[in-house]
């Protein structure tokens, strides 16, 4: 830890000349040193107590979700480190009890289920047990709300809804890698929500093509030149046929953008495209996907991008629609822990999947929406009885199935078709209670950091 602050400090001193660029570690390190603080301060007062996106200041967590320097007018410091608060230790394996180190293994096992098999996507074990004890502690959760009981959240005891399922999946993501900024957008400043935060993501620029993505492009392709007919059946229905036939012969995004030219004067260097998700509680209604940028001057030298903005009213529009089916899940739920047919569990299953595609497309984290996300899955789908048993297949991304998908029926099919669904073992009602036996950041941070290779090796 003593190296880590040494390390802290001195990228904190390193400052740029005038005119030099800052580097991506100088433009964190006083944000990582505010919340540290932050976070050693609260090691020891139990999660349900205290909330990071209400106690930290709006104007730091807007600087450090866009990545800018550290110029936060009136901004206070977090007191220093606290002598009297002791460090985390390391804590062995073996330390715990069997039954807790049961509890690891099965998260260890579930967390590896969430892992892409993407080019630019490495496994990492420490993601993989804290989203797996977070499928778990929501699957607890939810079995409790289904039985009509309530959660202590940020210190009041009350009924569990939609964003207490994902804020146990946030806190896990957060603690895992500390150093990336996992903040609802919509506890942002009021200007700063007004104006929209934008997830944007190149896919092509230049010459560099985002290999994570690549099994997207062609399904994006077919959306684009759909799209493009739709534009020009409206308002060039005379030249549709020629439209037609040029798309035809267009194989990859880059050379859409000279048949744009040729075929419309307003295209200039670039051209967008919306894609809208449909809602499930007001049929016919479609809310504001996320946007398809195509510009450049020529092949080679082209920007291929998509972007999610989100807007207060966009986010308001995606809640009343994840409210109503998380409403509906809540009471199906319920009928399911006393009946246990076929017909109410592929319902619940239906919902829980609807619920998180509206969720991708919403988009409401400035980092780790994907891993909260599928982690919810895993365990609500747990509660209801049902374990997912299958990986992600090759190439697949699971925000971006849900992106693209014409609606959250197919969105549903497509994740059905590789989760492997099997009823769930009955040795899952006899582990521990997670957010009992992890109770604080401090036992949070011990379980993640233990290393259980051998133990739950020979259990698997």
């Amino acid at each position: 830890k003593g190296c880590q602050r040494a390390c802290l400090l001195k990228v904190m001193l390193n400052d740029p000349l005038p005119g030099q660029k800052a580097s991506p570690e100088y433009l964190r390190v006083k944000y990582l040193r505010e919340y540290s603080r932050y976070l050693h301060a609260h090691l020891d007062t139990p999660l349900t107590e205290y909330n990071i996106d209400t106690d930290l200041p709006g104007s730091f967590k807007d600087h450090w979700a866009k990545n800018l320097p550290f110029l936060i007018d009136g901004y206070e410091e977090q007191p220093g480190l606290q002598p009297h608060i002791r460090d985390v230790l390391h804590q062995n394996f073996e330390g715990y009890k069997p039954e807790v180190q049961e509890l690891i293994c099965v998260a260890d096992r579930l967390g590896s289920l969430m892992q892409y098999e993407t080019p630019g996507f490495l496994p990492n074990k420490r993601i993989h047990r804290a989203m797996g004890l977070a499928a778990l502690e929501v699957m607890q959760a939810v079995q409790r709300t289904w039985t009509n009981s309530k959660v202590r959240m940020n210190g009041k005891t009350r009924l569990m809804q939609w964003r207490d399922m994902f804020d146990i999946a946030v806190k896990w993501r957060r603690i895992a890698d500390p150093d990336q900024p996992v903040l609802w957008l919509d506890q942002m400043p009021a200007p700063s929500l007004s104006r929209g935060f934008n997830n944007h993501i190149n896919l092509i620029r230049g010459q560099v093509i985002n290999m994570r993505y690549l099994e997207y492009f062609e399904k994006i392709l077919h959306f684009i030149k759909d799209r493009i007919l739709v534009y020009h059946g409206a308002n060039n229905p005379k030249g549709l046929l020629e439209v037609r036939e040029a798309l035809e012969k267009v194989h990859k995004v880059e050379d859409l953008l000279p048949i744009m030219k040729q075929f419309n004067t307003k295209t200039k260097d670039g051209f967008t495209v919306n894609t809208k998700v449909p809602s499930l509680k007001d049929q016919g209604k479609e809310y504001d996907g996320f946007t398809i940028t195509i510009t450049g001057d020529k092949v080679g030298n082209i920007l291929f991008s998509v972007e999610t903005q989100t807007t207060e009213e966009r986010t308001q529009l995606y809640h009343a629609e994840i409210d109503a089916l998380y409403k509906d899940l809540t009471a199906k739920g319920k009928v399911l822990t006393l009946s246990a047919e076929f017909g109410e569990a592929d319902a619940v299953c239906n919902l829980i999947l609807s619920l998180v595609y509206y969720f991708y497309n919403l988009m409401p984290l400035s980092r780790g929406s994907s891993v909260i996300a599928y982690s919810v899955i895993v365990g609500a789908l747990m509660a209801s009885g049902k374990e997912v048993a299958g990986k992600i297949p090759k190439g697949k991304l699971v925000d971006f199935e849900a992106m693209t998908a014409p609606g959250s029926e197919a969105f549903s099919k497509i994740a059905k078709s590789w989760m492997n669904l099997k009823s769930i073992s009955p040795s899952y009602k006899t582990l521990p209670s997670v957010s009992e036996t992890f109770p604080t950041l401090r036992s949070m941070i011990e379980v993640l950091n233990t290393d259980s290779t051998p133990r739950c090796l020979k259990k698997l």
